[in-house]
């Protein structure tokens, strides 16, 4: 196994750090910009500044540089934080042991030598009694008047300095190189104090178990980016409330076991072999865990404020906690991919800033109802899954990217649901069984989208040409006629004539008027109207009759009452027909005759009614010609009654 001497390590980290200050000061998950001055002020500024000029310095701003993450494993780090204990520095308690953590926290390597020499190893113990004896070494001034190394205590002064200052910290599982004075050394099994690590915003702990870390009182204030990969912890709750509240109890004091930190030993089963709390594994009893809070306890609101990005990817989670939900709704990035998930976690609607949600690599079948379940997300993740319909998606309105691949839909009528979304751009649908069944499913696609006037990115891709001229074209828009209507005026009457005990009128209503007054069923034309006509046509002049035969002036509709049976040897007798073609003056005559209560006069009176009535179409027809349809429509002629 390859070690290192614990001294060339530290020189090592800090020539590391002096070389990367810059991109370590901008892995931060906020990243401070310089801001932009006017471009007159800065060429001013460069113009005239003779300094300058002789000092190279003639760019108005140089360029950011790429942000670095500083990265360590559990195992270094905490070798030097017990080198910095040793010289004085306060670095929190590395005496605190974790009890059943759920990721090694060592590398386990066994010797196969048996004639190795261990004599010059030191136990971890006796490491840190005599660190503070050695750390002043100093080789002195070389040969060839080589400037002389910093010493040992100045590096690591050096190296705190900068851990209070670093934005962005990895930590991940020990590896294979191990440091000399540690090689004989038993496992670590002691917590590791991150308090050293005062403006912490982003850290990611992969492949190991984030509870083996301490001051999570500290970083619940500070954090705006935590992901989590590969901690084999199966209820987040744990880290989000049991370990805040168990480091805060220990800072203040009042923790029942400062020494210690225990974690629970959960059983795995299935829904259908729960096994019972009260039993004990392989008669042990079962630790109770120290850190989970009680019924009464609460964190304080200030705690996860400040989180934006939460990264819980491949930690085989079969559900997600409703409890700590409420201390992260500031969250607007959510990656809980490659878990166990089989539908969409019930309780995220709490988060009302969502913005990105990301649950591809799971065993979601069915994401019906995920409007009740999500805010207005914007970009959504569903790879990877079992979802052979889509439906329940297009009631997310906020959706601009959605990815879909690998999974199991079979036509292209269900990413169809999506078209119907105002702000979709961006939609996957690679390796879905659609690709392979429809032929053209990249233009069935685009046509869903197109007929409802979107534009989208198919698979990361706009539709090529070919595809374009595919899609069906969209009905062309209607015409509007862009005539104003004319202001109505007011309608004017002309007496005609007038026959004794009779008003005959004629009456010109405006035109708004005869363009949208409805007409009778019975006399309504089927000549089209002049409004339509491509040429604008002479406008005759209708005639409104009036039939009554009273003396009460003007009525637009013949009020016609029955005589009484005294007076019917005085009705006069019936006059010709103005329609008649004897007739040379259009009048209208009405005289109205009581039906006769024998049948045989009755018939006798129809078969009379319909012959004249049959007399008086026939004369119109001879009178006015092609135009006599239009004409009997608007003279208002009725037929005479069957019975």
């Amino acid at each position: 196994m390859e070690s290192e001497s614990g001294d060339v390590y530290l020189r090592r980290v800090a020539a590391f750090v002096r070389a990367n200050e810059k991109g370590l000061a901008e892995a931060g998950f906020v990243r401070r910009r310089r801001p932009h001055r006017r471009h007159s002020v800065t060429n001013a500024g460069y113009s005239f500044n003779p300094i300058g000029w002789f000092t190279g310095d003639t760019q108005p701003h140089s360029p950011s540089p790429k942000p670095v993450t500083f990265t360590i494993d559990t195992y270094r780090l905490f070798y030097l934080l017990m080198r910095l204990e040793a010289i004085g520095i306060d670095v929190g308690s590395l005496d605190v042991r974790v009890d059943n953590p759920s990721k090694p926290m060592h590398y386990t390597h066994i010797s196969v030598s048996p004639n190795a020499d261990k004599s010059d190893a030191l136990s971890l113990t006796s490491l840190r009694s005599s660190l503070s004896a050695v750390s002043g070494l100093s080789l002195g001034v070389g040969w060839w008047g080589r400037t002389e190394p910093q010493s040992i205590d100045a590096e690591l002064k050096y190296i705190y300095s900068s851990f209070t200052k670093l934005p962005a910290l990895s930590v991940k599982a020990p590896g294979t190189k191990v440091i000399e004075e540690l090689t004989s050394d038993p496992p670590n099994q002691n917590a590791i104090p991150l308090d050293a690590f005062k403006n912490l915003q982003t850290l990611e702990c992969t492949d190991i178990d984030p509870r083996t870390l301490l001051g999570w009182d500290r970083l619940a204030e500070s954090l705006r980016s935590l992901t989590i990969k590969r901690s084999g912890v199966e209820d987040v709750t744990d880290i989000f409330i049991g370990a805040v509240l168990d480091d805060q109890a220990r800072r203040d004091g009042t923790s029942k076991d400062d020494r210690e930190r225990h974690i629970p030993r959960r059983q795995r089963s299935f829904p259908g072999t729960p096994l019972p709390a009260s039993v004990p594994e392989e008669g042990s009893p079962v630790a109770e865990y120290s850190i989970l809070p009680s019924l009464g306890s609460a964190l304080s609101p200030y705690k996860w404020s400040l989180l934006r990005h939460l990264s819980l990817a491949d930690n085989a989670l079969t559900f997600f906690p409703t409890d700590p939900l409420p201390y992260l709704v500031s969250v607007t990035h959510l990656d809980l991919s490659s878990n166990l998930f089989v539908s969409v976690p019930h309780g995220l609607s709490v988060l009302h800033n969502l913005v990105s949600l990301n649950l591809a690599d799971n065993m979601i079948d069915s994401v019906l109802g995920i409007y009740t379940q999500l805010g207005q997300v914007l970009y959504l993740n569903l790879s990877g899954n079992r979802l052979e319909s889509i439906c329940g998606l297009e009631r997310l309105m906020g959706l601009e990217r959605v990815d879909l691949r690998a999974n199991r839909i079979e036509e292209s009528a269900e990413i169809g649901r999506l078209a119907t979304l105002p702000n979709v751009e961006e939609v996957w649908i690679e390796s879905n069984p659609l690709t392979e069944i429809e032929d053209n499913y990249r233009v069935a696609c685009f046509d869903l989208f197109h007929k409802e006037g979107k534009s989208i990115t198919l698979d990361g891709t706009l539709p090529s040409l070919v595809e374009r001229m595919s899609l069906t074209p969209l009905p062309a828009a209607q015409m509007t006629s862009t005539r104003t209507a004319p202001a109505p005026a007011p309608s004017s009457t002309v007496t005609l004539a007038s026959a004794p005990k009779s008003n005959i009128s004629l009456a010109i209503p405006p035109v708004a008027e005869r363009a949208h007054s409805p007409m009778d069923s019975r006399t309504a034309s089927p000549v089209p109207s002049a409004g339509v006509m491509g040429k604008q046509r002479r406008r005759k002049t209708k005639r409104i009759v009036d039939l009554d035969v009273s003396e009460s002036g003007f009525s637009p509709v013949p009020q016609l009452q029955p005589l009484p049976a005294e007076s019917r040897a005085a009705t006069s007798p019936r006059i010709p027909s103005p329609l008649s073609p004897k007739s040379s003056h259009r009048r209208s005559y009405s005289v109205f005759e009581p039906p006769d209560t024998s049948p045989e006069i009755e018939s006798q009176n129809q078969l009379r009614e319909a012959e004249v009535y049959r007399a008086r179409i026939e004369a119109l027809r001879s009178d006015m010609g092609e135009g006599w349809l239009k004409v009997f429509s608007q003279s208002h002629v009725s037929s005479p009654s069957a019975g």
